[in-house]
């Protein structure tokens, strides 16, 4: 039987407290974490389309006079209050019909 061969570790070093490593990883990995909090402090959305799908934004965008991206955060932001409207509407529970004026009698004893 074949022996299993397990990856070898990153040469680092354990110096007191924390890891020693090269410096332009550190750097790296420090700039992608401070991209990521700033992605997650202004709420960065990525979407991947098409082109022909971005060419139709970008003509609706460019008729209305507005920056694509601002274009798309509004349909986007109006799109989702209509559906949430709507979704709330139909999962509503019936309203109950007005009292019409009758009274039901009470007896007296």
């Amino acid at each position: 039987m074949a022996e299993s061969r397990k990856p070898k570790p990153p040469n680092m070093r354990v110096v007191a407290e924390r890891i020693e490593e090269d410096a332009e990883v550190s750097e790296l990995v420090s700039r992608f974490e401070a991209e990521a909090d700033r992605e997650i402090a202004a709420g960065i959305v990525t979407l991947r389309w098409g082109k022909e799908q971005i060419g139709v934004v970008k003509r609706a965008a460019a008729i209305l006079g507005v920056p694509y991206q601002t274009y798309l955060k509004q349909v986007v932001f109006r799109q989702a209050i209509a559906d949430i409207e709507h979704a709330e509407a139909v999962l509503s529970p019936e309203p109950q019909p007005k009292d019409s004026g009758r009274r039901s009698r009470s007896r007296s004893s």
